[in-house]
């Protein structure tokens, strides 16, 4: 009697631990199966491009789209924990929930409006939700004060960041003649900056990215109402024949800058380079265009010739 017993008592141990680890074994790839991809770079942000829609003509700017975030904002209990801007006002809202029954997919209705204050070395689910609240990104993260964003748009701040450092310097308009111009003389225009390929690259984590800038450019606004486009342009060379000397980037002015403010002529030297990104991920976009300018005060005089 007191064998069976035993049997019995062991039987159910066996078949509790088998449970136990049947339990584990679900969990483990159910967690393999909501982790994020091997890149660090969630699903939603795969092929993200960017876009130069809010770009001024004077800074160096760019804003991601195409369903990547300008933006991410993780909110706690508390407030906000961590927050992200590479365009105008937030995109994504983040939050981390305690895993109150795992394998259930939440509804927006079940989500709680605030995620929790995380805790270091914690599992949580990490949600973000764009702006008409709809879930963009939901895994499974443990917590880690080094990365608050969970992984979430890690390429668009590591893009974000390499485009920070980027050192686009602002034109070094010239002009020949020097500071005072002759109404109907052609004025030679160049700039002195350098006219090649420049690179930025910032990592986060694994994970690195790349601006590239190509100088393609400057507009001349002269000051007149005219604009004068142009590549570098050629310096003029005073210890040569002008005859010897041509340039595609001359301005004829028509009127005197007497009557202006000051007497002078306000040139404005635009540069512009066509700009894009790489990453590690193997995923690229445009940039578009970014610029810098720069400004150059002329007087132009009018000399009349006397005929006897």
């Amino acid at each position: 009697m007191q064998l069976n017993m035993r049997i019995r008592r062991c039987a159910w141990s066996v078949r509790r631990v088998l449970a136990l680890l049947g339990t584990f074994a679900l969990l483990a790839v159910t967690l393999d199966l909501l982790a994020p991809p091997a890149s660090g770079v969630p699903a939603p942000l795969r092929g993200a491009s960017v876009s130069a829609a809010s770009l001024s003509t004077a800074s160096v700017g760019g804003t991601i789209t195409d369903g990547a975030p300008e933006a991410v904002v993780i909110v706690g209990s508390s407030g906000v924990i961590a927050s992200w801007w590479s365009g105008s006002g937030p995109r994504w809202t983040c939050g981390y929930y305690l895993i109150e029954a795992p394998f259930v997919n939440s509804s927006p209705d079940s989500r709680s409006p605030f995620g929790v204050d995380p805790v270091p070395g914690m599992l949580y689910e990490l949600n973000c939700e764009d702006r008409p609240g709809h879930l963009v990104v939901s895994r499974f993260v443990v917590y880690e004060p080094a990365d608050p964003f969970g992984g979430v748009a890690v390429v668009e701040r590591a893009v974000a960041e390499a485009r920070r450092r980027i050192d686009l310097m602002p034109p070094v308009p010239r002009s020949n003649p020097g500071q005072t111009q002759l109404v109907g003389l052609a004025t030679w225009l160049w700039v002195e900056n350098p006219w090649f390929e420049q690179t930025a690259t910032a990592a986060l984590g694994d994970i690195t990215a790349t601006v590239h800038a190509v100088p393609v450019g400057v507009d001349w606004d002269t000051g007149d109402g005219g604009h004068q486009l142009c590549d570098r342009g050629v310096p003029y060379d005073l210890h040569r024949p002008p005859k010897a000397q041509t340039s595609g980037c001359t301005h004829v002015f028509q009127r005197s800058s007497a009557p202006e403010p000051d007497g002078v002529r306000h040139l404005v030297a635009t540069q512009r380079w066509v700009a894009w990104w790489s990453s590690s991920t193997g995923e690229g976009g445009s940039l578009g265009i970014l610029s810098r300018s720069a400004e150059l005060s002329l007087r132009v005089v009018e000399l009349q010739a006397l005929v006897d």
